[in-house]
């Protein structure tokens, strides 16, 4: 047999150091993401949901007014189609309704909110309950918002969850949005600061309320949320179960959590008694109750880890392990049951699914198939944070192990651990980018923008609006787009009534006809 020894890493890297190398490197994925927004161009339902609020504004130019109109539409669609009255309000309120050169600003919100959302979460969770390095916390945020945002394969998922305003305000936008809700549930009981305390508890009770009303994948999710924390405060106060380490102003504050929960609750109701979701039934071919939460539990395996899952996802989500491996050395609670918490995990995951299966019996659209990636991603990170402090915990109760290092740096060890996964990642990355540029995210942006394919779409569009704008021409006819990015391109105006999109662009530019002449190829 041979004898050899592997090279390690001997230099000790901070987790400072570590968190800042994820940090620049989610900033340089998402950059090419908010420059691709500038290039981006209104569809489909942009055309229908903002047309109230678009219109008076054209006739009147008065700002307020038309902001009541968004209002007044987004009742409307709450009686006639949808229940949702949260997101639909955000979509009635799109920024292009005021002119078309401010579309950049739906992605800028959404991938914002998504950010901030996901790392308010991790911060509160890690930093504020388990009293973990918020270094550490802030890297394990940066690597699961790289996973949600590039790692997403399919075209029109990536299209719908952060370009297409209408998609991504009432699905993207909301997800994050409830991060932070669940964050400022958890700032309510453990941020020190009395003042701080108390405006967390009002701002949760307001956007539980209007979380309540998000898209029904949300909404749902937040309410089995609201419903476990109602029944773990009343097991609370019954002594059955306590909050661990706390002292009698933690216990009090936990208790009174209640009232968010109801918030949310309530507005989860005001959701489902919506007129319009009845309307709305009629139309679509959901499966039943029963067989549509069957069939989530099924598509767990068969969407998310059998046909959007890749190979990078398992290389980032081992980067994971040694994070969370040091961030459990510091950590007192005592973690017992993996298994509990994985069938959990798995069980959620599967309930951001059951809406649609119920609503419309498939996961067809991008924006649908979004959500559920990303709660698996965020979902498979604290799997895996769980699991690792728990073998840890176990090691160190059973077989006395004892971690080698200096407290705040990781171990040459450990550092060899993360470098290799990292080169396994760029070497398969390049493997896999050269036949395909659109493979991740940024890669996508990144060739439309040196390609000049998204300078041609904008220029287009350009030359469309000349015509749109112009109130002496009512029959329009304009090319079919020969530049199409990506990751920018939903759908086109339509050639005919045949198209859903077709009559709402009518009267949203005050034309009698649009016609596209196809190219061809």
């Amino acid at each position: 047999m041979f004898e050899y020894k592997l090279p390690v890493w001997k230099k000790e890297i901070s987790a400072k150091k570590l968190s800042i190398f994820f940090t620049v490197a989610y900033i340089l994925c998402v950059v090419p993401m908010l420059i691709m927004a500038f290039y981006n161009f209104p569809s489909a339902d942009d055309f229908s949901m903002p047309n109230w609020p678009h219109r008076c504004f054209v006739e009147t130019g008065n700002v307020f007014l038309s902001i009541i109109k968004a209002v007044e539409k987004a009742g409307y669609v709450y009686q006639v189609d949808e229940g949702y009255f949260f997101s639909i309000l955000l979509t009635t309120l799109a920024p292009a309704a005021y002119g078309e050169q401010f579309y950049f600003i739906g992605t800028f919100l959404v991938l914002g909110m998504l950010t901030f959302g996901v790392c308010f979460f991790f911060d509160a969770l890690f930093v504020k309950v388990f009293k973990a390095d918020k270094y550490l916390a802030n890297t394990a945020a940066m690597i699961t918002l790289i996973m949600c945002t590039q790692f997403i394969g399919d075209t029109e998922t990536r299209v719908e969850a952060f370009y297409w305003y209408s998609g991504a305000i009432n699905y993207t936008f909301t997800f994050g949005m409830a991060f932070f809700w669940l964050g400022l549930l958890i700032g309510c009981v453990y941020d020190e600061d009395a003042g701080k305390r108390k405006r967390m508890f009002i701002w949760a009770c307001i956007w539980g309320v209007c979380m309540g009303g998000a898209n029904f994948m949300t909404a749902l999710e937040l309410a089995i949320c609201s419903v476990l924390l109602l029944i773990i405060i009343f097991l609370e106060k019954k002594n059955v179960i306590k909050l661990y380490d706390a002292d009698d102003r933690m216990s009090k504050s936990f208790r009174q959590l209640y009232i968010p929960a109801i918030c949310n609750l309530v507005g989860f109701v005001i959701l489902l008694i919506a007129p319009g979701n009845y309307v709305r039934k009629e139309s679509t071919n959901g499966y039943p109750p029963v067989k549509a939460v069957l069939i989530s539990l099924y598509s767990t395996f068969d969407v998310i880890i059998n046909k959007m899952m890749r190979w990078e996802t398992l290389v980032f989500l081992l980067l994971l392990v040694p994070i969370f491996w040091k961030m459990g050395k510091n950590i007192k609670y005592r973690f017992r049951h993996p298994f509990v918490f994985t069938v959990f995990a798995y069980a959620m995951i599967s309930a951001n699914m059951t809406p649609v299966y119920f609503g419309t019996g498939d996961m067809g659209s991008g924006r649908v198939r979004a959500l559920p990636w990303m709660e698996f991603v965020i979902l498979a990170a604290l799997n895996i944070f769980y699991v690792t402090i728990w073998i840890r915990q176990y090691l160190e109760e059973n077989y006395g192990l004892k971690s080698k290092g200096s407290e705040d740096d990781f171990s040459g060890a450990s550092v060899s651990v993360v470098m290799t996964l990292l080169l396994l990642f760029v070497f398969g990355s390049v493997l896999c980018i050269k036949p395909d540029y659109h493979y991740y995210s940024v890669t996508s942006c990144l060739y439309d923008l040196v390609s000049g394919t998204a300078a041609g779409y904008k220029a287009e569009n350009k030359e469309r609006l000349k015509v749109l704008h112009d109130s002496s021409i009512k029959k329009v006819v304009f090319k079919e787009h020969q530049y199409k990015p990506e990751i920018l391109y939903h759908f086109d105006i339509g050639d005919g009534p045949v198209d859903w999109a077709y009559s709402f662009t009518l009267g949203y530019y005050d034309k009698d006809e649009i016609v596209i002449e196809k190219i061809e190829r």
